[in-house]
């Protein structure tokens, strides 16, 4: 095993601490301290996402062309650096933004280096590796992301959104001085300079990135569902009372926990695919990652199936385990190992060796894209709603024109100066902003009862309702509506990659030696 793949592993590692820490919190930190609407909160985190997943693209043409790897890698981890101490002291729309922006582009800047580089490391003599190395690649992305997402919801908790960010802040100081010391260790491969120009526009290099776009617009799909369970929908859903996270043993978890199962099942799915159901499955036909990924669509849509029936209960305010969503989670993690382990090793071996930064940044573009949809859903999703008065009190009741359309566990959305503060336990008074829900409908006198949307109590206010400042909305996709419609889309996208993945051809391209490269 090359003596670099250590420092790399570390890297990845505490990188990947800083980055799902920051995600595992921001959609419940921009709701519960920011007041966000949970339709706004997430087309903000997937607004991030896609950025942290577009601008990997920036940093394949800088390392191709100009600087290489390993410059890339430093330059773009200061400015991760930089945007993750402005997001730990910002309190305020503005400076969050900044610093989630400078921490999309680092992020994004470092992307396809450090996973090429792995495999830079290896050539033809010792390409027998390079899947394990992936593993630990990936693990180690698994292994910091799982510390990470079961310590920071705590923080953020008990000690606040300074050091909740904080210390994702920490470890991306580390993540980058650990890549620095191992510099003298890793085999380098030189940015081609112009010729890159000329690798990636010849026939070769078009039909190479046209092929693999064919892959990756299905795949695309696959990060629309997948990164909505990591810290976004899947979190907020657990936030509902409604939902009982005692696992059993006197461990009950805090809902931005919960997603730690996605990292903690890779770690165990990962190897038994790996030695167990692809030799199994070996054994009936032949196992390709084409043939992967086409079955890891179709298990991933299954997974919001579920989530979709969990969100049913809760709109009906039953009472449903946590178990529960560790099941979709267990489905949706093995629909990952089947799309995104194998699209990460696919696209490595697909490149030639000029292009395979560029190459990765194109994978990676997927998730931008896949996240770009989930935005663009949650954008467009959310109406206005038409209210002509709101009484305060204990009911709260608001009155619209038409009540028929709404009904009960609907969520509704504040914004703006509404001119009510809600009363909670122990005297707490905060500002009629965000998300709540229809308790009741009364049809008769055209009103709603409004209720707290995680405890699912009614609603205790105070205050004259300012109808000219205030801003109200609610959703198109209603409670689990919105689930299968994610579900709905997957499948068909599924459907239409079988069709696709039977004309894609496929090419190998290894390192031969430390200048060059094979084409099998």
């Amino acid at each position: 095993m090359p003596t670099g793949i250590p420092f790399i592993v570390a890297n990845e590692f505490a990188e990947r601490f800083c980055f799902y820490g920051i995600n595992s919190i921001l959609a419940l930190y921009l709701v519960q301290s920011m007041h966000f609407g949970e339709a706004l909160a997430t087309t903000w985190v997937s607004l991030f996402k896609s950025g942290a997943y577009f601008f990997p693209l920036l940093g394949a043409v800088v390392s191709d062309v100009f600087w290489g790897k390993f410059r890339t890698v430093i330059a773009f981890s200061l400015a991760y650096c930089a945007g993750c101490v402005v997001l730990a002291l910002g309190r305020d729309p503005l400076m969050i933004s900044i610093g989630l922006f400078l921490i999309a582009f680092g992020t994004g800047g470092i992307k396809p280096c450090v996973a090429t580089n792995v495999g830079d490391q290896f050539t033809s003599a010792n390409q027998q590796l390079i899947e394990r190395a992936f593993s630990w690649f990936y693990l180690a992305i698994n292994a910091g992301s799982t510390i990470s997402i079961l310590l920071c919801p705590l923080l953020l908790a008990t000690k606040g959104p300074t050091i909740a960010f904080g210390l994702p802040a920490a470890m991306m100081f580390v993540a980058t001085v650990v890549f620095w010391i191992g510099r003298r260790r890793f085999a380098v491969v030189a940015p081609a300079g112009r010729a890159w120009l000329r690798d990636v526009f010849s026939t070769k290099g078009i039909s190479t990135i046209l092929r693999l776009l064919a892959i990756y617009l299905f795949i695309a799909f696959f990060w629309a569902l997948w990164d909505q369970s990591n810290g976004t929908t899947w979190s907020l859903q657990a936030r509902s009372q409604s939902m009982d996270k005692d696992l059993g043993l006197g461990i009950t978890l805090l809902p931005a926990q919960i997603q730690a199962v996605n990292a903690v099942l890779i770690l165990i799915l990962a190897p038994l695919f790996s030695y167990l159901v692809y030799p199994l499955a070996g054994r009936v036909f032949a196992v390709t990652p084409l043939r992967k990924i086409g079955a890891g669509l179709f298990v991933t849509a299954s997974s919001f199936v579920v989530i979709a029936w969990i969100e049913s209960r809760i709109q009906a305010g039953s009472v449903v385990s946590v178990w529960w969503q560790i099941v979709a989670y267990v489905i949706l993690t093995a629909g990952e190992v089947l799309v995104s382990i194998t699209g990460l090793e696919y696209s490595y071996k697909q490149a030639p060796l000029s292009m395979k930064s560029l190459i990765m940044a194109l994978f990676l573009l997927s998730v931008s894209a896949g996240n770009l949809f989930t935005a663009a859903v949650n954008h467009f999703m959310v109406r206005p709603l038409a209210v002509t008065s709101l009484q305060a009190g204990s009911p709260t009741w608001l009155a619209v024109p038409d009540p028929a359309d709404l009904v009960a566990g609907q969520k509704i959305d504040f914004a703006g100066a509404t001119g009510i503060e809600v009363l909670g336990a122990g005297d707490k008074v905060d500002r009629l902003e965000g998300t709540y829900l229809v308790q009741s409908v009364d049809a008769a006198t055209g009103r709603v009862q409004l209720m707290d949307a995680v405890t699912r109590q009614a609603l205790v206010t105070r205050g004259v309702f300012a109808i000219l400042s205030a801003r109200v909305s609610t959703y198109a996709l209603v409670g689990p509506a919105y689930f299968l419609f994610f579900a709905a889309i997957m499948a068909g996208v599924a459907a239409l990659f079988v069709l696709v993945a039977v004309v894609v051809p496929e090419a190998t391209y290894l390192r031969s030696d430390a200048s060059g490269a094979t084409a099998a």
